[in-house]
């Protein structure tokens, strides 16, 4: 044998040939047999650590494992002595088989098993294994080729990644709680002469084995399984959008043409009759001599619309029957505009409510008092919260005042009148004059102006405002107050009847 060997200085290049007799071979003898020494004794200690994660990794009730795998020995082919074990040579720590069936073992799969690199074989059947069968099992044993998990615990899934152990001759799952669909690869494994999935809770179609025969007894009590041998699975036709198309429109027509010649033949004479029926039955309220039906009657009138986002619109009916068809008993009030009524709503409010007269054209006053009050909140005036526009009706809800109006304080019974002393007035007075004020200055409404009133309610007006000045000085004495209340009673003539007296003291 002849090497050729360069040899390289910074100065000079020297080669040298060398030729070497075939006797001089034996001194390469040592380096293989360290090599060969080295790879087998690390094969030899990944598979005493593969039985060593296993026995860890299970319970062993019956101690089979715990009385023969004994690790305490390290002598050449020890751990094949182990109850189950079978190594490719007697004296060689390589284990080729793993038997370990009927005995009571608890736990997951153990996935220690990957350091037993060469092994080929596996049953743990008939233990009390639990967990799912790991997704990556091929990575685990890829050289294996007969697995037998029957008679145990399992759940979950057949993994997919079984398919690619493509050494497996037989994979025996029978007897577990395994659910889903069978891998539809595992048919195309080249090697597969036996397969049973027996007695667990698979769905969906078997796989088709290219070349194994699968008898239906390995499928046995999977309820949800189907294809051949057992019974053909049921797929919905596949068809085109063209094809759907045209099923979809001859079968409408049909549908149409028969629903007309039906109505035409047997219905249209039952329509006036039917109309009948339902207008009999249809129930009505009199309400001032007018039918009103007991449905809610919807205005779509984009000004009523409108008006809708600045308070809740509410039903005649609804409101009808809170006043028992507005009734004398609940009649509370009565002024220029209409009268008004106390009513107890569905939702439990005690509320006035105001029916605008019918006769009269106060359509723009009904606009008019649902845009200004119902935009204002404040505590000297009462809220507005509702109104009704049906037909011909207008009404306007307002939270009731259970002590009444002022109007019925000021011109009801002595007795009643006489509660209201000096300081009381003059409170109800400051009240209105916060509230008239507010109206002229307050916010941002500035809802009072001076088009459009008369001389006597300017004055009421001017008062107002003066009594609210910021600056104590500028604002009017009580005799001050009480002087221009009696000259504005006196340009209306109610001089007489001006309830409020000056007290000297």
């Amino acid at each position: 044998m002849v090497l050729l060997m360069k040899l390289m200085d910074s100065k000079t290049k020297y080669y040298f040939t060398l030729t070497m007799s075939s006797c001089n071979i034996l001194y390469l003898v040592p380096f293989f047999i360290f090599c060969s020494f080295s790879l087998r004794c690390n094969a030899v200690q990944s598979d005493i650590d593969c039985l060593k994660s296993i026995k860890d990794s299970l319970e062993d009730p019956l101690n089979y494992l715990a009385t023969t795998w004994k690790f305490d020995n390290q002598t050449e082919g020890f751990i094949c002595k182990f109850t189950g074990v079978q190594c490719w040579h007697p004296d060689e720590n390589k284990v080729l088989s793993l038997s370990l069936p009927d005995m009571e073992l608890v736990g997951e799969f153990p996935r220690g098993i990957q350091n037993c690199t060469s092994l080929s074989s596996l049953d743990l059947s008939s233990n009390k294994l639990y967990g799912t069968i790991p997704f990556d099992i091929s990575k685990l044993i890829p050289f294996i080729v007969d697995i037998d998990l029957s008679n145990n615990r399992f759940s979950g899934e057949i993994p997919v990644n079984i398919a690619d152990c493509s050494y497996l001759n037989n994979l025996k799952l029978e007897n577990n709680n395994l659910v889903g669909q069978i891998p539809p690869d595992i048919g195309l494994l080249g090697r597969i002469k036996t397969f049973n999935v027996a007695n667990n809770r698979l769905t969906g179609p078997v796989p088709h084995f290219t070349d194994a025969t699968v008898a239906a007894e390995s499928y046995a009590n999977n309820s949800g399984l189907c294809g051949s041998p057992l019974n053909l699975c049921l797929t919905p036709l596949v068809k085109n959008d063209h094809t759907l198309f045209i099923s979809g429109f001859v079968t409408g027509w049909s549908i149409f043409t028969l629903l007309g010649m039906y109505l035409f033949f047997f219905c249209f004479p039952c329509v006036k009759k039917i109309h009948l029926l339902i207008k009999k039955r249809t129930k009505v309220m009199v309400i001032d001599g007018i039918k009103w039906p007991q449905v809610k009657e919807v205005n779509n009138d984009p000004k009523i619309l409108k008006l809708e986002k600045i308070v809740t619109r509410m039903s005649f009916m609804e409101l009808s029957k809170a006043t028992s068809n507005f009734s004398l008993e609940n009649e509370i009030g009565k002024g220029m505009l209409g009268k008004v009524y106390k009513a107890l709503v569905p939702n439990g409010w005690t509320v006035a409510i105001k029916r605008l007269q019918s006769y009269e054209n106060l359509e723009e006053e009904f606009v008019s008092e649902i845009t200004t009050l119902g935009s204002l909140r404040h505590p000297n005036l009462v809220p507005l919260i509702g109104f009704c526009s049906e037909r011909d009706e207008r009404l306007l809800v307002y939270k009731y005042m259970p002590n009444g109006s002022l109007h019925e304080w000021l011109h009801s019974t002595y007795d009643k009148a006489r509660l209201l002393d000096f300081p009381l007035r003059v409170k109800i007075v400051v009240g209105v004059a916060k509230a008239l004020a507010w109206l002229h200055d307050g916010g941002n409404f500035h809802v009072v102006h001076s088009q459009g009133f008369d001389a006597k309610v300017m004055q009421l007006l001017e008062l107002a405002s003066n009594c609210m000045k910021f600056i104590p000085d500028q604002r009017p004495t009580m005799r001050q107050v009480y002087q221009t209340l009696a000259a504005i009673a006196r340009m209306d003539d109610q001089i007489g009847d001006l309830e409020i007296q000056l007290h000297e003291d």
